[in-house]
């Protein structure tokens, strides 16, 4: 698990890098209302990924890894018919709202719908492959998401030749290249359409959405409300500061992927969860508190002086995300237990909270209190995830 874990998480740092690079060169060289028009059409496509997918990527990859009768062929299938909605319902998002509000051109709407294509594929099949214990093939993957784009825009920009079309026409390929690779490494050269064991997948998998919508809430909606009433420098430095902070993510979501896979298939009994989950928290608390310590120096020698402010915010920032790995924890352990209506509980808690407190704190306080705000959400969001998995641990005693 250790070596797969840093397989991914390195294949992750390097997705993350070149997806950084492409991001600082569109922007410098499209300007703001060029990279405004590529964020949104990513940001719709990404929402509606997480809803199109109906949880069903998390779903299937439990029951699958369970041998609970589901097969890749069903996954396959509802993948396959699940991107046809996918495709329909970003083109309306982008024609209607898109279009008339940020004057966006029929290329971009026609290279949007086929990047969000991309993009839903490869989220499904990201699932698939670890349901069959692929798990280097999805370190490839990310490598292939990450590398391709990067390879288009750096002579694209050389050659004076950048535009809102060719980054996501880049990144639309890439994203097409990684889904084609999982596709073949899962594929068994067959494709089942069979409804009712969608049905199946649907109903297990409608929980894990509705934890995925609340989580997305509670890790947006204090900086929503940051811009909404602070002026655009400040929102600055807090969103520089809050990605900063979530960096060592990046290493800790691949092994609770792991986690999940080894629960589900039965190869971490029930009674190894808790000394696991201490050890992996220990490790994570570790990285948090270098990054808590350095980071603020690194984000101003990078960014400037502008954002010195990082410096009281971070600390803050890093506990909220030290709680949050409680949650993402012991959230992939109830995943792998098959405990996915529990899902939606500690993101609604968290949403909630994130939601009302910066409505109520932000005002007042700034940026300091949405830290807070976002901490106190995290902490509850962990607080309880344990609860919820204790109990269930303490069931089967």
């Amino acid at each position: 698990m250790r070596g797969e874990a840093t397989v991914l998480a390195g294949a992750r740092l390097v997705n993350a890098g070149c997806g950084v690079v492409v991001a600082v060169a569109s922007a410098r060289h499209l300007g703001p209302v060029g990279r405004g028009d590529i964020v949104f059409i990513v940001t719709v496509a990404m929402i509606a990924t997480e809803v199109v997918s109906l949880g069903t990527n998390v779903s299937g990859r439990i029951r699958i890894l369970q041998g609970a009768g589901d097969r890749i062929e069903d996954y396959l299938g509802l993948t396959v018919c699940l991107a046809f909605l996918q495709a329909a319902g970003v083109g309306a998002v982008l024609a209607f709202v898109g279009a008339p509000v940020l004057g966006l051109g029929v290329a971009e709407v026609v290279v949007g719908v086929v990047l969000s294509v991309a993009m839903f594929l490869s989220h499904m099949l990201f699932d698939a492959a670890f349901a069959l214990r692929r798990t280097l093939e999805v370190g490839l993957r990310d490598l292939l998401i990450g590398v391709i784009p990067l390879l288009a825009v750096v002579p694209l920009v050389a050659m004076g030749s950048l535009d809102v079309v060719a980054v996501l026409a880049a990144t639309a390929v890439g994203y097409f290249v990684g889904a084609g690779y999982l596709w073949r490494v899962v594929s068994t050269g067959s494709v089942r359409f069979d409804r009712s064991r969608w049905l199946v997948l649907v109903r297990s998998g409608l929980p894990v959405m509705l934890g995925a919508l609340g989580q997305s809430l509670a890790f947006r909606a204090d900086r929503l409300v940051l811009g909404i009433i602070s002026a655009s420098a400040v929102l600055g430095v807090y969103s520089v500061a809050s990605t900063a902070a979530e960096v060592p993510r990046l290493l800790l979501l691949p092994i609770a992927q792991l986690l999940t896979n080894r629960v589900a298939s039965g190869e971490l009994p029930r009674g190894g969860v808790t000394p696991l989950v201490g050890r992996i928290m220990a490790g994570y608390v570790f990285v948090l508190f270098m990054m808590s310590a350095v980071g603020p120096s690194l984000v101003t020698a990078a960014a400037g002086g502008g954002f010195s402010g990082v410096g009281g915010l971070m600390p803050i920032l890093v506990l909220g995300e030290a709680m949050l790995g409680v949650h993402f924890l012991c959230v992939a352990v109830l995943a792998g237990l098959g405990k996915l209506d529990a899902l939606p509980i500690p993101a609604g808690v968290g949403a909630v909270l994130v939601v009302i407190g910066s409505i109520v704190a932000v005002p007042r306080f700034g940026p300091e209190g949405a830290s807070w705000v976002r901490a106190g959400g995290f902490g509850a969001m962990a607080v309880t995830a344990v609860m919820i998995l204790a109990a269930e641990l303490a069931a089967d005693r």
